[in-house]
């Protein structure tokens, strides 16, 4: 049975130090505003992540239910999981969505859960001030872009589809196909989409499912 300190930990700081496990969940303000990657989240999760690693290098688990949010706080978290020297699985309930689709790819195996979806895009800026301010905010844009698209590049060119697609699928045969794909809006995959086009590993079974030991 777990205890007081080990609920509180897990409801307030979204880490189980004894399982190593994370949680990666929008915290809920006093607004109608959907809850999604933040600074918050990200500054939590970077503390939480490094202290499961200074314990020991054993296998955490993540899981994660997100719409996304902020680039820059996203990729803190991204970049928190790949430098972990423990392996990573997260696993990805409701939807992995947005900039959260992107935090999945930093993961050593990615989990989707038979119900979730996976949604990724170009994303949004909302420009604001003179022209050379909109100038500045639309290079950095582009400069997001492409490290979105690179991301996402390099784990479809082990995807399924792009081996069936393509006889041999190159970086730029892929890049250009999700940039295809992206100009039409938002892609909705379901999680066997998902593990099929490569943006993750596998869909888990629960009905099968014994343990979650057995994703370490």
């Amino acid at each position: 049975m777990l205890n007081s300190d080990v609920i509180s930990d897990i409801q307030s700081y979204g880490i189980d130090i004894k399982n190593r496990e994370l949680y990666l969940h929008g915290y809920v303000a006093n607004t109608d505003d959907d809850p999604g990657v933040d600074y918050k989240m990200a500054a939590t999760f970077y503390k939480n992540i490094r202290l499961l690693d200074s314990i020991s290098h054993d296998p955490i688990i993540i899981h994660m239910h997100s719409i996304g949010g902020n680039w820059n706080d996203g990729m803190a978290i991204y970049d928190a999981i790949c430098l972990s020297q423990s392996y990573v699985t997260i696993i990805a309930y409701g939807q992995a969505e947005s900039m959260s689709s992107i935090v999945l790819q930093a993961a050593d195996k990615r989990v989707m859960m038979p119900n979730s979806y996976f949604m990724c895009h170009f994303g949004s800026s909302g420009y604001s001030g003179n022209y050379l301010d909109v100038q500045k905010a639309a290079t950095f844009e582009k400069r997001i872009t492409d490290n979105m698209l690179e991301i996402y590049t390099e784990v479809c060119l082990k995807g399924k589809y792009f081996k069936e697609q393509y006889t041999e699928p190159t970086h730029e045969k892929v890049k250009n196909y999700l940039k295809r794909k992206f100009k039409e809006g938002d892609w909705y995959l379901d999680a066997n989409e998902s593990v099929y086009y490569g943006f993750s590993d596998l869909v888990l079974n629960t009905r099968k499912f014994n343990s979650i030991n057995s994703l370490k």
